[in-house]
């Protein structure tokens, strides 16, 4: 796997070659072997002291170890017309490892941690490109539990402005490959005025402004026509908001979705939340849409200008009992002059669970929440350093569904692709090249999966679990070929 390494990490620059070659080892080694720590992933005593030496050096940061991944991912995007720009947070539970220092609380003060609001860039296909950005921060003490008192502050004072940095960033990345469309793409949390009035104002001065995609979370207030002006206060305050606006227009058309089983947890009165099972079915969602000027809310600092933008629903209908419907309400940059542009939208929004899906590779297939590191700083550089071996593994297992037939050397050395393949097959079998997607299909036999007809494609865990294994048998391959020294000669 050196090879892609040698590629993806050919603009790193820490001042000191012997770090750039140090970081280039520790990328092969987490890469070969996410699951294990890293005193057994690399090889020997030697080599994992001077990864631990990595980490803890302070000409390392998590900027500089992302900055040539960043290089790399732009010549991936510019192939695309448009890539979404997915932000989401996910936490890190470090509440066992007492000796952590810069640590703070996340869900509850008992379980200590830190926030990742993580940058993810895929294609409209679902290929992820790489991480764009992180910002990995820990809660103060004095502020856990005090919601209600940061509503008051300025929006630069809030935890919510990691979402106004992020579609910040999402403009950034659209000023460094112009000639693709750049969507910035993110949940409810997300539904910021200031994300709307950041697009009109950078709009205004001539400034590239990426579009955006997000869900509604705020029934807000919409400005008044001379209609809406002559209705009592009440019926203002029922009729001119956004759900009532485009549940009023028409019918675009309906579209079937397959929703997955899921358990998630809704919000009640008094504000405690209740655990509530959706269940797996084909859901019917008949679409609407609707331009709407939304009326600016107040802010302390000063007044907003209107925005206005496009809104489409999908909801369901008929929806089994006792649950309730699929309801989807997005607010978005861009037009939609159809139907067929309405539910493009709604399969570019679904995309957005590829963030989800790199989380859990992040912890459940490197086991970040694992590491042994005492420092806040070394933890992040850590964290940085796995967050490219996940997308490196996402990478690889979508590649192998969208692009099957391409020759397997395109992301296996020859000695990783021949060991796997002679393992699986006998020798007589590396006399043919196999294609990705078959490599990629063993890979995934060794890590557990089945490949029954039923199966379908391989998941990111079995590809986790099976590279692991690759590592052992190249080493052994090489060995055996004279290509290297027993390790413990």
């Amino acid at each position: 796997m050196s090879t892609w390494v040698d590629q993806e990490f050919a603009t790193v620059d820490f001042g000191d070659k012997r770090l750039t070659a140090r970081l280039k080892i520790i990328m092969v080694r987490l890469a070969e072997t996410p699951l294990l720590s890293i005193k057994s992933a690399f090889h020997g005593w030697a080599e994992a002291m001077a990864a631990y030496r990595f980490f803890r050096n302070k000409q390392t940061s998590v900027e500089l170890i992302l900055k040539p991944h960043q290089d790399a991912m732009c010549e991936r995007i510019v192939q695309h017309k448009r890539v979404l720009l997915i932000q989401d947070t996910t936490e890190l539970d470090y509440t066992t490892k007492t000796k952590l220092t810069g640590t703070g609380p996340l869900s509850t003060k008992k379980r200590k941690g830190f926030f990742a609001h993580n940058h993810l860039v895929v294609t409209p296909e679902r290929l992820p490109l790489g991480i764009w950005h992180t910002d990995i921060s820990a809660r103060n003490e004095e502020e856990h539990g005090k919601a209600k008192e940061r509503k008051q502050r300025p929006i630069e004072e809030k935890e919510s402005f990691r979402w106004l940095e992020g579609y910040r960033k999402a403009c950034q990345l659209s000023e460094r490959v112009p000639e693709t469309q750049i969507l910035s793409c993110a949940d409810r949390e997300c539904d910021i005025y200031e994300i709307f009035n950041e697009r009109q104002v950078r709009l205004g001065q001539g400034l590239p402004a990426a579009h955006y995609l997000i869900r509604c979370n705020q029934d807000r207030c919409l400005t008044l026509d001379s209609k809406s002006k002559a209705q009592s206060k009440e019926m203002q305050d029922v009729e001119n908001k956004i759900r009532k606006k485009v549940e009023n227009s028409d019918i675009m058309g309906t579209l079937t979705v397959a929703i997955k089983a899921k358990d998630q947890y809704k919000k009640i009165k008094g504000g405690s939340r209740k655990k509530v099972h959706r269940s797996a079915r084909e859901a019917i969602l008949e679409m609407r849409s609707a331009t709407v000027t939304l009326k600016p809310p107040y802010r302390k600092s000063g007044k907003l200008p209107n925005v206005t933008h496009q809104v489409v629903m999908a909801t369901e209908v008929n929806p089994p009992e006792d649950e309730d419907p699929i309801n989807w309400i997005l607010l978005t940059s861009l037009g939609i002059p159809n139907f067929e542009t309405a539910v493009e939208l709604i399969d570019l929004y679904m995309a957005r669970w590829e963030v989800e899906v790199f989380h859990r590779v992040l912890k459940t297939g490197c086991k970040i929440e694992d590491l042994q590191l005492k420092a806040d700083d070394r933890i992040k550089t850590a964290v940085a350093v796995y967050m490219i071996v996940a997308w490196r593994v996402l990478y690889m297992m979508k590649l192998g569904r969208e692009c099957p037939d391409l020759p397997c050397d395109v992301v296996f050395e020859e000695d990783e692709w021949q060991a796997c393949w002679t393992i699986c097959h006998g020798t007589e079998a590396i006399k043919t090249k196999p294609t990705l997607g078959e490599l990629i299909t063993a890979v995934a036999q060794l890590g557990g999966f089945l490949a029954r007809n039923a199966d379908g494609s391989p998941g990111p865990q079995a590809i986790w679990q099976g590279l692991s294994r690759i590592r052992d048998f190249t080493l052994a391959w090489q060995v055996l070929n004279q290509k290297r020294a027993p390790l413990l000669a």
